[in-house]
């Protein structure tokens, strides 16, 4: 029952919820309704509004706030040709009403409510746009004034790719060594402790307490940056992080080589981010993850694990970062014939406890970003 229910989820993750604006059956609100997740009520939906469909039951119109699933009454709301909204959406931040909240139409005092939400409801919001957080509700965009929310920080698992001295590029996954530093020194400054993987597996799951500043740093592919540039300045801050490696790539021009990964194990734990399978298939546009197999991404990711762990004799491979953020039912089921317990995607956002596994989110670190802006998504705001 368990397998089902993640299989579900990840799914879920992986595949939209709705089609595009312009597709979405959209309903019109005719006088003011309680919406409820399962039994509970957790908010209301005003007289006048809209609200985009992602189902219908007999009885209830089921639609989206704040990345949940909730429902109405069909007797309160009349089915409408146009459509303005979606219910997709990216909604990084995690939230917590300490009251009976409004939720206006515009950011700004003045702003009409377009309804209610419950006290001490758990909510996904965008990231605030000055004194309020955007939500979706139903599939328009709300504002919520930010006084009315407590966040929950979860912890940050950053996402790093390059480093390089001088930017001669417009690739945002490339950053400056200078802006690295100053992120690490951030770091130390303000008493945050890096953990590994394990660590965060135990704690998603209640098996573990963390500090409450608790990060992890991640590095995807495994470019030799991350140990000409990275490692000292990790070093010398006192800090750990986790490299995930394309193995079939180590050694070669630009990559890390298998010395430097004997070399830098008291500050990197390495991990898996495929042998071979770190492309799209090019007939469907699909990530190999996707498109392959069951057998033949545990085939590549046991090659990977096996290539690591010959490295490192007594190394023990337990987490994945999906290529590309790409995952699928097939590849989860993979990801556990191979012994691997943890995986992440790249989807924005802190990782919470009870998140699924298989599916944790990260925060994309670019060279665009201001270190308000790194402390911001530590925060998980």
């Amino acid at each position: 029952m368990k397998r089902v229910f993640w299989l579900a989820l990840i799914f879920t993750l992986a595949f939209p919820l709705m089609p595009e604006a312009g597709n979405v059956p959209t309903v019109h609100i005719t006088e003011t309704t309680p919406v409820y997740s399962h039994s509970q009520k957790v908010g209301v939906f005003q007289k006048g509004i809209s609200a985009s469909i992602v189902k219908e039951s007999d009885r209830y119109y089921h639609t989206v706030i704040g990345g949940e699933e909730v429902k109405f009454s069909k007797k309160r709301a009349v089915k409408v040709n146009d459509s303005y909204g979606s219910t997709k959406g990216a909604y990084p931040v995690r939230g917590k009403t300490t009251k009976n909240v409004r939720v206006l139409n515009a950011p700004t005092p003045r702003a009409n409510e377009i309804g209610l939400l419950q006290p001490t409801m758990k909510i996904q919001l965008q990231r605030a746009k000055g004194d309020y957080y955007p939500i979706n509700f139903g599939g328009k965009t709300g504002y919520i004034n930010k006084k009315d929310i407590v966040i929950d920080s979860g912890i940050p698992v950053l996402m790093y790719h390059d480093l390089t001295k001088v930017k001669q590029s417009d690739n945002l996954s490339v950053l400056e060594v200078k802006n690295f530093e100053e992120q690490m020194a951030y770091l130390k400054k303000n008493n945050w402790t890096t953990i590994t993987p394990r660590q965060l597996e135990l704690w998603v799951q209640g098996k573990l307490n963390l500090p409450a500043k608790s990060v992890l740093i991640t590095f995807d592919d495994g470019y030799e940056s991350t140990i000409q540039l990275g490692y000292p300045i990790l070093k010398r801050h006192g800090l750990k992080a986790t490299s995930f490696l394309i193995t079939s790539r180590i050694g070669k021009p630009g990559m890390v080589s298998e010395y430097a990964i004997r070399s830098t194990t008291d500050v990197y734990s390495y991990q898996n981010h495929t042998h071979a399978y770190h492309m799209f298939n090019s007939l469907n546009g699909l990530s190999y993850l996707q498109s392959e197999s069951r057998f033949a991404i545990r085939a590549d990711l046991r090659e990977a694990n096996e290539t690591i762990e010959d490295i490192l004799s007594g190394h023990k491979v337990t987490a994945h970062a999906y290529p590309y953020g790409k995952s699928s039912p097939q590849a989860v089921l993979a990801l556990k014939d191979a012994g691997i317990n943890i995986a992440f995607t790249i989807e924005e956002g802190n990782v919470h406890r009870g998140d699924p596994i298989y599916a944790l989110n990260r925060q994309r670190v670019h060279s665009h970003m201001s270190l308000k802006d790194f402390a911001d998504k530590l925060k998980g705001m």
